[in-house]
């Protein structure tokens, strides 16, 4: 036990003047034998001891009185229980997301992780320690003393609370321990609020939220650089759209934004100058004109005096200026005449335009062929190749085939009726199948009609949105029943659970599988406005235009920092998070709330032991002069209660 006001403890030695008035006043007689009182002799010394007794008990009573209201003044709090060994957990946070990089003085994430040291170097022996950075993801540490080598560079990501308070109560909740801790050495950025489940810490979990943001930092970020078309046409055009955002309540002036792009030895510089107001987001487009051939790569930057955030001045893109991706057709069935051809709605769908022509904004350059031309032609500019109705390919040109699939080119098969029960041997001895043909199946009594898809899959994204048609409407009268095989993934099902569509990864490349046919002969998809959407995202599944073509898009991650990366025959596109832009910030009481704890009470600073020592007259948390008030209030009345009947 400490306290407040040592000094007023000099008033126990009123204690003193209860016993001296007791002295004073204690009665004396002088005994005088007297015959006819004898027989009252033993009455008269039993009451007189307990006369004694109770005006003992009245002098402790009134030296307790004196002395509590010596305490009262005082003013004790109680020190801290001192913890058993092994009965304590202490959970640390460390926020490593990029706004705690802040420039212009000390950054949060030094100061968080020189508090995160702090509080493992007095937990004391005997304490478990469990420390994770968090930015989206949570990072235990191995082992606690770890902190002391931590880097001390933020993470180009951005801000999930959720998920790291997720990890700290699991690891509460399946403690044994006493007493436990949570220390939240963050920001308090409101963008990381809203993400992620609703978690809230369990009661008996004392919260520490250590504050280390900055109000009002001057940030101007690139929140977002799109190119449109997302694939230009060589000596065509091009627009790329920039968003700048201020995330200062206050306004900045003369933020010069510039693009920057190359291709080889072509490189294209262009910069504005633009105001924005507090809070504001402002777009700024640059026009690109007659593009050569080739694949641009750069960023759009924004520069501002006095920005305070780096990791979003910058913001990468890339532009394919490439002519239309070249798809060969292989008709099994060219029929008669061009109408009959089985490729004749398919060749119609991927030009977007009548026979002769071509869309000039076609993502897809169409050139037919059949078997009766003497095989494959020459598959080197070739993107994607189409079987359709082909019952088999010889040993050669499935062997080429196969190889130009490995490359990184794309198969897509429609079946019809000349693939029977057995067929495609050699193509699924190639690794071109997707599993065993068990012949062609016709329609009971209702007609065959997709009932299932997987929605994750990119070629059915674009479906998501019911505006984009409805998958369940094309009717099938015939359908081939595929047994898949155990490397075969099937994406879509017609009813009954019978595989629709089927797809095979096959070295860099891609089969894919649709069990009916791309004419009328076995349905009337065709007619219907699904079709042409449909065989697009096929070709473009099977030549990866559906993920983006070369060019992939990605968020910046602890493992792949922004910018421009080629990996496997891609170019990923790394940004930073655009929501970790927004530095405006929460108030501790808000982010209590929002996870269920309490924050603890701040404590008042104490005064120094002595006499001569400041005063202070704040109230601590933790004093129980309270306590004392209640027991000299008990200990007055019980005095009361007794100096009347030692009076009596």
């Amino acid at each position: 036990m400490q306290f407040v006001q040592i000094g007023m403890l000099g008033a126990l030695g009123a204690l003193a003047i209860p016993v001296i008035v007791h002295l004073m006043f204690r009665q004396r007689s002088r005994p005088i034998d007297l015959g006819t009182l004898q027989f009252l002799k033993v009455v008269l010394r039993q009451s007189a001891r307990q006369r004694k007794i109770r005006r003992y008990l009245l002098l402790l009573l009134r030296l307790a009185c004196v002395a509590l209201i010596a305490f009262l003044f005082a003013r004790p709090y109680l020190l801290a229980t001192e913890k058993v060994e092994g009965d304590r957990l202490v959970v640390v946070l460390i926020d490593r997301s990029a706004s705690m990089g802040l420039k212009g003085g000390a950054r949060p994430i030094d100061r968080a992780l020189a508090e995160a040291r702090a509080i493992v170097g007095r937990a004391g022996q005997g304490t478990q320690i469990e420390v994770a950075r968090f930015d989206q993801a949570v990072q235990p540490l191995k082992r606690p003393t770890d902190v002391a080598k931590l880097p001390s560079d933020p993470s180009p990501t951005g801000t999930d609370y959720a998920a790291a308070l997720a990890w700290a109560r699991d690891l509460c909740v399946r403690s044994g321990k006493i007493s436990k801790e949570l220390h939240i050495l963050t920001d308090l950025q409101r963008s990381g609020l809203g993400r992620g489940e609703s978690v809230a810490i369990p009661s008996d979990v004392e919260v520490h939220l250590a504050d280390f943001g900055r109000a009002f930092p001057k940030n101007v970020a690139v929140t977002g650089a799109i190119a449109t078309p997302r694939t230009a046409r060589p000596g065509g055009s091009a627009r790329v759209s920039a968003a700048v955002f201020n995330a200062s309540p206050l306004p900045v002036s003369r933020v010069v934004v510039s693009l920057h792009l190359e291709s080889g030895r072509e490189v294209r510089d262009l910069e504005k100058t633009i105001d924005l107001d507090g809070g504001a987001t402002a777009t700024v487009e640059f026009a690109l004109n007659e593009l050569p051939a080739g694949l641009w790569r750069g960023h759009v930057a924004a520069a501002s005096a006095g920005d305070e955030l780096a990791f979003d001045d910058r913001r990468y893109l890339a532009l394919p200026v490439e002519p239309p991706t070249p798809i060969l057709l292989l008709d099994g069935d060219p029929g008669r005449s061009a109408v009959e051809a089985e490729t004749f709605f398919l060749q119609t769908a991927l030009r977007l335009a009548p026979p002769g022509e071509r869309y000039a904004k076609t993502p897809f350059d169409v050139r037919t062929t059949n078997l009766d031309n003497g095989g494959l032609p020459d598959l080197e500019k070739i993107g994607a190749v189409v079987l359709a109705n082909v019952e088999d390919l010889g040993g050669s040109d499935t062997r080429r085939l196969a190889e130009f699939v490995r490359r990184g080119g794309g198969l897509l098969v429609f079946t019809g009726d000349r693939l029977k029960a057995g067929g495609a041997a050699n193509l699924s001895d190639a690794g071109l199948g997707v599993g065993a043909i068990e012949g062609p199946a016709p329609a009971a009594e209702l007609p065959w009609r997709l009932e299932r898809w997987d929605t994750g899959h990119p070629l059915f994204k674009p479906f998501q949105d019911p505006e984009h048609g409805d998958l369940r409407r094309p009717s099938f009268h015939t359908v081939t029943k595929i047994r898949p095989a155990p490397d075969a993934q099937v994406l879509a099902w017609f009813r009954g659970g019978v595989p629709a569509l089927l797809e095979r990864k096959l070295g860099q490349g891609r089969v894919l599988w649709f069990a009916s046919a791309c004419d009328r002969s076995w349905g009337d998809w065709p007619r219907g406005r699904i079709y042409l959407p449909m065989v697009h995202q096929m070709l473009a599944t099977a030549t990866g235009l559906a993920e983006g073509g070369r060019v992939r898009e990605e968020p910046a991650s602890s493992e792949r920092m922004p910018g421009l990366v080629e990996s496997d025959g891609l170019l990923h596109v790394v940004n930073p998070d655009p929501f970790e832009s927004e530095t405006a910030r929460c108030t501790p009481r808000e982010f209590a709330d929002k996870f269920g704890f309490r924050l603890p009470e701040p404590a008042a600073p104490v005064a120094r032991a002595g006499l001569g020592g400041p005063k202070d007259d704040r109230l601590r948390g933790d004093e129980i002069w309270p306590w004392l008030a209640l027991g000299l209030l008990g200990f007055l009345l019980l005095e009361n209660f007794l100096a009347n009947r030692t009076a009596a």
